[in-house]
């Protein structure tokens, strides 16, 4: 059986994720909080993604006087 080590979502504990007949890993909920997602742990990164190159520019906050009614 062929097995890749898998990272759980939430907690961040590894595990092995074993292919059954069908090719498909297995994905038993984590055996430290329970939670059912996981990746496997070669595809994780801890970086910051990087901007968009030509994302548009954040609008400037513009604060509006409101005159006064007295």
């Amino acid at each position: 059986m062929d097995s890749l080590v898998v990272e759980c979502l939430q907690c961040g504990t590894s595990r092995v994720a074993r292919r059954d007949r069908f090719k498909h890993f297995e994905s038993p909920e984590c055996p430290e909080c329970g939670y059912l997602g996981w990746a496997p742990v070669l595809e994780l990164t801890e970086t910051e993604p990087e901007p968009e190159p030509h994302a548009p520019p954040e609008p400037a906050l513009v604060e509006h006087q409101l005159p006064s009614v007295a």
